[in-house]
C-alpha cells in the first residue's frame, strides 16, 4: 500500500489575507497585527510541518476521541463531526496523552482540514458537535480547559473559517454549561452556533445545509448504504 504524502503547506501570502482583514473588522492595521501573530504562532508550534511530523499517539487518540470529516455541505463546505461525551480522557492519559498532546492533535486535525480537505483560503466549514450522553460531571477540569484553549487558538489563528456550528442532542441542563462556554467563544463564531434537540429538529437543520446523501444515517441521512 502506498504511503500517504500530504501536500506541503503553501507559503504565506505576501498580501494580508481577506480572512484576517474581516477578522480585524476591516481595519488593515488590526488585520495585519493578527496575521503576524498567527505567523509567529505557526512558527513557534511547528504548524507548517505538523502534518508530516511523527504522531505516535494518533491511533490512541482516534480510538478514544470520536471525531471525523464526513463529506460536504450544500455549498461545498467540509463537514466535521465530533462526539465529546464519548471521549475517554483517562484512557488517553494512561497511554501518555496529556492536555497539551490533545491540543496538538486538534491543531493537526484543523490544519489537515485547511491544507488537505479544503485548500481554498476563503472557504468555511460546518461543524456538528454531538453531546448525546453528556453528564454534568463530564464538563469539569481538563474538559473545560480543553474547550477554552481549542476555542482560543482556532478563533485567533483560523479566523472566518466557521460557516455553521450545530450543537446537537444537548441535555436539559445544557443552558448552565452554555453560560460557562459562551465567554470562551469569539463573538463572530457565537452568532453561527445553533443549539438543537430532538431528532426531527436536528435532521431538518442539517438538511438545510447538507444534502441528505451526505448526512450520516444516525442523524437521518443516507450517506452510508
Amino acid at each position: 500500500r502506498e504511503a500517504f504524502e500530504p501536500l506541503p503547506a503553501p507559503s504565506p501570502p505576501e498580501d494580508l489575507p481577506d480572512r484576517f482583514l474581516r477578522a480585524g473588522k476591516g481595519d488593515p492595521v488590526e488585520g495585519q497585527r493578527r496575521y503576524e501573530a498567527t505567523l509567529n504562532w505557526r512558527k513557534e508550534n511547528g504548524i507548517d510541518h505538523i502534518l508530516t511530523d511523527p504522531h505516535p499517539n494518533f491511533e490512541l487518540i482516534k480510538k478514544h476521541y470520536p471525531h471525523y470529516y464526513h463529506l460536504r455541505g450544500r455549498n461545498g463546505e467540509p463537514v466535521f463531526f465530533e462526539q465529546p461525551p464519548k471521549t475517554n480522557l483517562p484512557a488517553m492519559r494512561e497511554g501518555g496523552v496529556d492536555l497539551e498532546g490533545l491540543l496538538h492533535h486538534y491543531a493537526m486535525v484543523t490544519e489537515f482540514q485547511w491544507q488537505c480537505v479544503e485548500r481554498d483560503d476563503n472557504a468555511r466549514s460546518i461543524t456538528v458537535l454531538d453531546l448525546e450522553g453528556m453528564r454534568m460531571m463530564d464538563f469539569v477540569g481538563e474538559c473545560v480547559e480543553y474547550v477554552r484553549k481549542c476555542s482560543e487558538f482556532t478563533g485567533q489563528h483560523y479566523p472566518e473559517r466557521a460557516g455553521f456550528v450545530y450543537v446537537i442532542n444537548v441535555p436539559g441542563w445544557f443552558s448552565m454549561i452554555w453560560n460557562v462556554v459562551k465567554p470562551m467563544v469569539d463573538e463572530v463564531t457565537l452568532k453561527k452556533i445553533n443549539i438543537l434537540r430532538g431528532k426531527k429538529e436536528i435532521f431538518e437543520a442539517l438538511l438545510e445545509k447538507i444534502p441528505i446523501e451526505n448526512i450520516p444515517p444516525e442523524y437521518g441521512g443516507k450517506s452510508v448504504p
